[in-house]
């Protein structure tokens, strides 16, 4: 189940009650991120094809109190940020949330994380962060409101 769709109307309902959240994206996920971009202009930045720089900022801005969310491509944020997110989020137990996306196989190797599940085997061993694999919109949900570093992959 495709749950990016779902992703961004939780975002958006998270969102209205909660100015502390921020949302980070990776260049990606066009068609999706706009109607949020102009709705919560304050609480959206596109760090670009920069997932390492992302992570940084994530990490700053969860240090400010704010509750950021990391929206990119599953293999991208888990091996071009893996240092980043072990050190600043991992090691400093902090609330940062990761939405990892996954490709699909027509975009090339590169972009696709299947079927080995590098994302989860890259992260997955690092301390105080949780992996959910939500299934569908509740889980997706429960796995959104989760406190401290979060790995989410839709």
């Amino acid at each position: 189940m495709d749950l990016r769709k779902q992703f961004w109307d939780e975002i958006y309902k998270l969102t209205k009650k909660d100015e502390d959240i921020m949302v980070l994206v990776g260049d990606l996920g066009f068609s999706f991120f706009e109607p949020f971009q102009k709705k919560y202009p304050k609480q959206f930045i596109n760090c670009g094809i920069a997932e390492q720089n992302m992570i940084g900022v994530a990490s700053g801005l969860a240090l400010a109190g704010k509750k950021p969310y990391c929206y990119s491509n599953a293999i991208f944020l888990a091996s071009r940020a893996n240092e980043q997110i072990r050190d600043d989020v991992c090691y400093n137990n902090l609330n940062v949330k990761l939405i990892g996306t996954g490709a699909a196989g027509f975009l090339g190797f590169s972009h696709n994380r299947l079927p080995y599940n590098e994302d989860k085997l890259l992260i997955g061993h690092f301390p105080n962060i949780k992996l959910i694999f939500p299934t569908n919109k509740t889980e997706l949900r429960r796995a959104m409101e989760i406190n401290g570093p979060a790995y989410i992959r839709i």
